[in-house]
């Protein structure tokens, strides 16, 4: 999977959950995605995708560093997420 298809999915799940509006959140994880694109595989993208879809779907909206310290998790990166 590619970023942009990623950040478009997490768009529709924000969307059909939440009242916050999809292409606004989802726009704050685009680089995050692009990281993982980079480090990573396509299939480490569509896993980042899944995990912060899940973390949506359960009501919660992952900010930007928990996005980051997810991708950390999928790229197994052992960090402190940019924080």
């Amino acid at each position: 999977m590619r970023p942009t298809e990623a950040v478009r999915q997490l768009e529709h799940v924000i969307d059909a959950t939440t009242t916050d509006g999809g292409r606004r959140c989802a726009v704050t994880y685009r680089r995050t995605f692009e990281r993982v694109a980079a480090d990573g595989t396509g299939d480490d993208v569509t896993d980042l995708a899944t995990a912060l879809g899940t973390e949506v779907r359960r009501g919660n909206r992952p900010s930007p560093a928990q996005a980051r310290r997810e991708a950390d998790r999928v790229l197994g990166v052992a960090t402190d997420g940019g924080e």
